[in-house]
């Protein structure tokens, strides 16, 4: 009987069990119910059933008993919403299937991130989004016509608490597995007659990593029998054993002004920073990037690092340098914005949003190839400042008829500059010494990054005209137009150079002839071939080579792009409470430049946008004497351009990364929703997904940089089946007192992470189970949980990847096991 079976079977029977020890009463229970959710999808508030749309929304407090933190941990609840590692500190997100598998600091996305309307443009920025909640919102589906940017996977959209008329506050605490312990805690009430203000903060901290060293930490099978003491010192730390210490804050003020009878001010300032310890990779191979030795190239303290089993259920073996680096994050990010909505008449409206922020990397160094070896590891410098406009008016042009138009202006500064550390990368190591040590031939660090400039302006418009009283035809376009400017290179760098200098440990000096040197060789060779006078590379500088000339230097790349995005749909209310509708839509993915490991200019070549045209026919009914919600759609999208990260072979680098358009993809699926309340106080809950999605045309290259013919494949990180079931009871006791239980299964499919279905890069499907207890007066103002995260200790991972020499897993977290209490009058 396998893990999904055995889910199935104990939640019927405690749902069993529950209806019939359930009693009868009227009173007001925490926990999780069915209520109708005034939503803010379509820029108004409306219910969300009657919005032709498939909507998914969690509360404030639904999301806090369920253990969502982060966007990260959405796809527990969301079948068809997954979250990967990208290996430098980046989260991919995919929504239907629909995801972009840009790995840098600063790659745009497919799935869009908004607080109270106001955009976070890179998915990088979102990992303090999830703070003071009021709701989430999930849009699935294209969103060009009314959001501020174009995505075509979906948009999340989270609402934050407001500032209160009457002074109110409340806090929690909690502490589990691994040393961690988290508080936060807000303020809100008046400051004048028609100013308001809330101030939300919080703290987490993990003092113990959760992750083991393999080759240095006492428990594992392949302890080497080395110290993993912290001796102290900046550069005397010899391999410390554990890694995945949390050092997170975030806080958010906001303010509310009610400027006059008809116009409201609000204002919000957000802001978070993290110094947590990444992720480290779990090697299950070792391959060679030497295009030309092999095997032959590998540092032997590669060659023979004891790799993990494949079959392992180890999900905390891991590994990283032992030459005393610090692993640590340095990233923080700030964003400040004012609303005012203006009520011009009685039926016109005006919105006016502005918006700003800053996200910055300074030194964040990432332990990416897996092993205790210098292989391939990296400094983060990124630095992205954004702002962004929007006007609207709305208003009824009659009982019938609402509509709105606006305009909507943003800008994009983004620099990053990713430094290099590969004392024994298999590219740079061609000599094996008398010694057996090696040395690098070519040089043991070198760096690539790039700077763009992105002017988005759009012109929008939307309107919903009630047919009949049953009928309702809604849509609305979006003209977009967008210019980029990008320079970049790859870059030769010097040990002592800065950026990074200071995360050398000591000792440190540079090896080799340089990539400089070796550049300008190159070019020696090729540019008279090509026609043009060889070129040469100045130590420190670039030393791309121009895919014409052969001349090494850096690359300038302009695009301008413009495009007509839009959505009709007409639902049909043909009973109480039961809605269906059918939508068109079309949405477009902005291109891009990538930041990515730069050899050859053709690198830089920019993917033009995406297109995206698809059908969605759904249902949303209210059955069972409103104890039954169930929502279902069916949907069928046809890619046009379809923006992927494929490699070329690279003659002395090996596969390096190279974005590309595919002419032809296409993605089918359904969807299923349920949330039932049979008895008081029980609510179970059914969400699944089924994808169908397939490459139609499309020829590039596989993972080793070799020509591959895509199409008949698969996406990579979608898999076909993913389901979450869920069950919170909530019972009283003691009179005046609830006892309140609560258990979740969420199932992920198999998929793999390489487009070409590389066995290698294949990832295991899995189930992950969570359970809650919590007690608390049914009517009082605090709460005590017990709660477990990964209860059944479940090995999995969300992604696979190839770090030059290695080929690597980013495991999931095992069991945790935590306590929380919470007080709120």
């Amino acid at each position: 009987m396998n893990t999904a079976t055995k889910m199935t079977l104990i939640l019927l029977g405690v749902v069993q069990t529950a209806a019939i020890n359930a009693q009868e009463d009227s009173q007001n229970r925490r926990g999780l119910s069915i209520e109708e959710v005034l939503v803010t999808a379509q820029k108004r508030e409306e219910g969300a059933n009657d919005i032709p749309l498939a909507i998914v929304t969690y509360t404030g407090e639904d999301l806090i008993a369920l253990g969502v933190s982060d966007t990260r941990d959405l796809g527990k609840l969301l079948p068809g919403f997954t979250y990967a590692d990208g290996g430098f500190n980046t989260p991919i997100y995919t929504l239907r299937g629909v995801g972009f598998n840009e790995n840098s600091q600063t790659a745009s996305a497919t799935v869009g991130v908004y607080i109270d309307e106001f955009n976070l443009p890179f998915p990088i920025m979102t990992k303090g989004s999830n703070l003071d909640l009021a709701r989430v919102e999930v849009l699935k589906g294209p969103q060009g016509t009314l959001y501020g940017r174009n995505t075509t996977g979906g948009a999340i959209n989270y609402i934050a608490n407001k500032p209160s008329d009457s002074l109110i506050y409340g806090g929690s605490l909690g502490y589990s597995s691994y040393e961690t312990s988290e508080a936060s805690g807000f303020i809100s009430g008046p400051l004048a007659e028609t100013v308001s203000a809330r101030l939300a903060l919080r703290t987490i901290m993990r003092r113990d990593g959760w992750q083991r060293s393999r080759t240095r930490h006492p428990s594992s099978e392949a302890y080497n029998g080395k110290t993993g003491r912290n001796l102290g010192g900046e550069y005397q730390q010899f391999g410390y054993d554990t890694l995945g210490e949390l050092d997170k804050q975030s806080g958010r003020f906001s303010l509310s002004w009610l400027a006059a009878d008809n116009i409201d001010v609000s204002y919000h300032l957000d802001g978070w920073r993290d110094r947590s310890e990444p992720q480290a990779l779990q090697v299950i191979a070792i391959e060679s990037q030497n295009a030309i030795l092999g095997a032959a190239g590998l540092h032997p303290e590669v060659a023979d690092y004891p790799v993990n089993d494949k079959n392992t259920q180890d999900s905390r073996a891991a590994d990283w340098p032992s030459n005393g680096m610090e692993f640590r994050l340095n990233d923080s990010f700030y964003s400040s914005g004012v609303r005012v909505g203006w009520t011009l008449s009685e039926n016109l409206d005006a919105v006016f949003l502005a918006s700003l922020g800053r996200f910055e990397s300074d030194g964040s160094f990432i332990p990416q190839s897996g092993v205790d070896t210098v292989n391939t590891e990296r400094n983060v410098f990124a630095t992205t400042d954004y702002y962004n406009l929007e006007w609207r008016l709305s208003g009824n042009y009659s009982d019938d008829v609402f509509w709105q138009f606006g305009v909507n202006y943003s800008e994009d500064d983004v620099a990053e500059f990713q430094r290099l550390h590969h004392e024994t990368v298999s590219i740079i190591f061609p000599v094996d010494a008398p010694n057996g040590d090696g040395l690098a031939g070519l040089d043991n660090r070198s760096g690539f990054g790039g700077n763009q400039l992105a002017e988005v302006a759009a012109v929008f418009v939307h309107s919903e005209w009630d047919v009949t009283d049953s009928l309702t035809l809604s849509g609305g376009a979006r003209y977009t137009d967008e210019s980029r400017k990008f320079n970049g290179c790859g870059q030769d760098v010097d040990v002592g150079d800065e950026p990074g200098a200071d995360q050398d440990s000591a000792g440190a000096r540079d090896e080799g002839v340089g990539l400089a040197t070796a550049f300008s060789a190159l070019s020696l060779l090729q540019s008279p071939l090509a026609g043009y006078l060889p070129g040469t590379a100045a130590r420190g500088g670039c030393f791309t080579l121009d895919s014409e000339t052969r001349r090494p230097g850096r690359y300038f790349g302009e695009l301008h792009e413009d495009n007509v995005s839009g959505r009709l749909a007409l639902d049909w209310r043909f009973a109480e409470d039961m809605l269906g509708y059918i939508a068109l839509s079309r949405g477009f993915k902005s291109g891009s430049f990538p930041v990515i490991n730069i050899s050859d200019s053709v690198q830089f070549e920019p993917v033009t946008q995406e297109q995206l045209d698809a059908v969605e026919i759904g249902g949303k009914f209210t059955l069972l004497n409103k104890t039954m919600q169930l929502n279902a759609s069916v949907f069928d999208y046809r890619y046009k351009d379809k923006q992927l990260v494929t490699n070329f072979r690279d003659p002395v680098f090996g596969a390096l990364p190279i974005l590309r358009n595919a002419p032809k993809s296409t993605v089918r699926g359904a969807e299923l929703d349920i949330k039932y309340t049979p008895v008081e106080g029980l609510y179970l809950s059914l969400a699944a997904a089924y994808l169908d999605t397939e490459v139609k045309e499309f020829v590039s290259g596989d993972s080793n940089g070799d020509e591959f013919d895509f199409a008949g494949k698969p996406f990579n990180y979608s898999p076909r089946w993913e389901y979450t079931l869920l069950l919170d009871y909530v019972l009283p006791v003691f009179e005046r007192y609830d006892l309140s239980v609560g258990i979740d299964y969420s199932y992920s499919g198999e998929t793999n992470a390489s487009l070409e279905q590389d066995e290698r890069f294949f990832i295991d499907d899995y189930g992950v189970i969570n359970a809650r207890l919590a007690f608390a007066p049914s009517a009082g103002p605090w709460q005590l949980m017990f709660w477990s995260r990964n209860l059944s200790d479940e090995y999995y991972y969300n992604n696979v990847t190839n770090q030059l020499d290695t080929i690597g897993r980013y495991t999931g977290m095992p069991v945790t096991y935590g306590v929380s209490f919470t007080w709120q009058p």
